[in-house]
């Protein structure tokens, strides 16, 4: 038998009813783990697929953003440029905050300090900063996108995990153990029907 309850059985009607309960209980949380999984399943692969097509795009307009930086120096030469980026009055500060996701706590991302770029330097420095500073804020969605993805793929494995114990050794267990408690009372109603005859014959012998 198994030792799911270590000694703790007892081969009773009332045992084997709370016993009952117990499994039931168990039976749904593993139905809801389930729901979990494949949930985060579902999310995991939408997140992947979003992850790819992202990386992708970025990885052009970046090519992009480098080819204009180059006609940007070639065209006002790098000490210009130089002197833009010293004379820039902010830096880029970056604050990480919590953000629930299916009941994940994942990074949220947050620009709270930028450069100030409006009205200073010329058209095209202007315009190749503006076009790093969007590259910048789809970067940091990749980032977050990234995390998501590796907590989500965490937390799948745990459920995962709970799911296969659950399925393949709790509650098969608890069902032995349900089967053996059963057997034993199927077995002392047989031996007390048969004790019950054998007192009905004897007294009836004696009665002859």
């Amino acid at each position: 038998m198994s030792t799911v309850l270590g000694a703790g059985v007892k081969p009773t009607r009332g045992f084997l009813l709370e016993l009952k309960k117990r499994v039931k209980f168990i039976e749904e949380g593993h139905r809801l783990l389930e729901m979990k999984r494949d949930e985060l399943g579902r999310e995991l692969r939408s997140s992947l697929d979003t992850l790819g097509t992202q990386r992708s795009e970025l990885e052009k307009r970046f090519e992009k953003a480098l080819e204009n930086l180059l006609r940007a120096y070639a065209s006002l030469g790098s000490g210009e440029i130089e002197s833009n980026k010293a004379s820039t009055e902010k830096k880029v500060s970056i604050e990480v905050l919590p953000k629930s996701v299916m009941g994940i706590l994942v990074p949220f991302l947050k620009i709270v300090e930028r450069p100030i770029l409006k009205n200073k330097f010329g058209v095209i420095t202007r315009s190749t900063a503006h076009e790093f500073e969007d590259l910048l804020e789809d970067l940091l969605k990749i980032t977050e996108l990234e995390s998501r993805i590796e907590m989500i793929a965490d937390d799948l494995e745990k459920t995962n995990r709970k799911v296969n114990a659950l399925e393949k050794i709790v509650i098969p267990d608890y069902n032995q153990v349900i089967k053996f408690i059963e057997d034993r009372i199927d077995e002392d109603m047989l031996e007390e029907i048969i004790r019950t005859k054998l007192v009905r014959e004897l007294i009836h012998r004696r009665r002859v």
